[in-house]
């Protein structure tokens, strides 16, 4: 008897054992099921063009989908969205309306255009290519291109033959300003003779305005190499035509031209990790410093045409070493095309200047 009662109990022990242990493997894949289908952060994206530019939007697109890709994050994309208030405006509240709480505006006047959705919407948290805006829920984000153009300018200048370059640029803001500075003062690091010979579209992706313009430098300046800063490749097919060098904008490789030197380049999928990254983690960033350069690989040059000598290579090395290593390509005297000094040796125009009050060229500039 006594034997039959402690079977008895054994297997009732046994039994409450396995009632529990089923319990709690129950429990925990409730608990797993729960982690599985939580949703994931979803961030919109406002492009000005088509993802397959060859261009601006493109190298965003790609750089969009590596960072989003590398993070587990949802992009929400809304595309072809001119810098024009109405269809901006309405972009953006549908974003807002469909609940996006993290919303990046990738053209330069967005921010600008909807400051007052951006201040009636304190629980969205917006990015944007600009640091002429500020707003508690608003960082500024963008790479440090101009060190790129510099890289590019010391192409043009070692390779132009005529000492005359040309370079199309689009919009007289900051951005475009700063980084045509920034080329200028790359050709003339090694070619000091050399003058850049500039005309504006006032638009970043006007196809016939953009041919016009390089067709006038070609004729009335002289120039055999020609660089740009427009969002396509209508530039480099004019170079192609007329059987000058160029240097492409966002171009990943010479397939439009073999006179295409090199390209500037933006690797926005380390810049766009950095920022979205940080607003998982819940970390602030009240200076909006999210401007990366060389130094993390975020901009630098593309690729070299078979017609770049290696001793062309050696000088774009050299200097993009140098600026890793901290070199500000805006030191030592600058004066501006009209004899304005706006740095003397030994001196440095800081951050603060480059980002906000940069609307002037630099001496060698030619405006015809």
């Amino acid at each position: 008897m006594k034997s039959k009662i402690t079977i008895a109990t054994l297997v009732a022990v046994i039994a409450f054992f396995v009632l529990l242990f089923v319990s709690f493997e129950k429990i925990g894949n409730e608990e797993s099921a729960k982690v599985t289908k939580a949703p994931k952060l979803r961030v919109g994206f406002v492009l000005l063009s088509d993802t397959a530019d060859n261009g601006w939007n493109e190298t965003h697109y790609k750089g969009i989908r590596a960072a989003c890709d590398s993070l587990s994050v949802q992009a929400s994309l809304t595309i072809d969205i001119p810098e024009v208030r109405e269809p901006l405006f309405k972009a953006v509240n549908d974003m807002i309306a469909d609940s996006l709480k993290i919303i990046v505006l990738t053209s330069y006047s967005y921010p600008i255009l909807i400051k007052d959705v951006i201040e009636a919407h304190p629980e969205v948290t917006f990015y944007g290519i600009n640091w002429e805006y500020s707003a508690p829920n608003y960082k500024a984000y963008f790479a440090r291109i101009y060190q790129a153009r510099y890289l590019a300018g010391i192409v043009a200048g070692a390779m132009t033959k005529t000492n005359h370059v040309g370079y199309v640029a689009a919009m007289k803001n900051i951005q475009v300003y700063r980084g045509l500075n920034a080329f200028i003062l790359g050709v003339q690091s090694v070619n000091p003779k050399a003058r850049v010979y500039v005309r504006w579209t006032n638009s970043w992706n006007e196809g016939e305005t953009e041919i016009e313009n390089a067709n006038k430098l070609i004729d009335s300046s002289g120039i055999d190499v020609i660089g740009f800063h427009q969002d396509r490749a209508y530039i480099i097919e004019v170079a192609e035509k007329r059987g000058l060098y160029c240097i492409g904008n966002h171009v990943e490789n010479n397939r439009f031209s073999p006179k295409m030197l090199s390209s500037i380049a933006i690797n926005w999928g380390i810049i766009y990790k950095d920022f979205i990254q940080d607003y998982i983690q819940k970390k602030d960033n009240e200076n909006m410093d999210y401007w990366i350069g060389l130094e993390k690989g975020a901009v630098g040059l593309s690729f070299y045409s078979s017609e770049v000598p290696d001793s062309v290579k050696a000088l774009v090395n050299d200097a993009a070493q140098k600026i890793k290593d901290g070199y500000n390509i805006f030191s030592g005297k600058i004066v501006d095309s009209e004899g304005k000094v706006h740095s003397e040796e030994g001196e440095t125009i800081g951050d603060e200047i480059l980002r906000g009050d940069m609307e002037w060229l630099v001496k060698g500039a030619i405006e015809p």
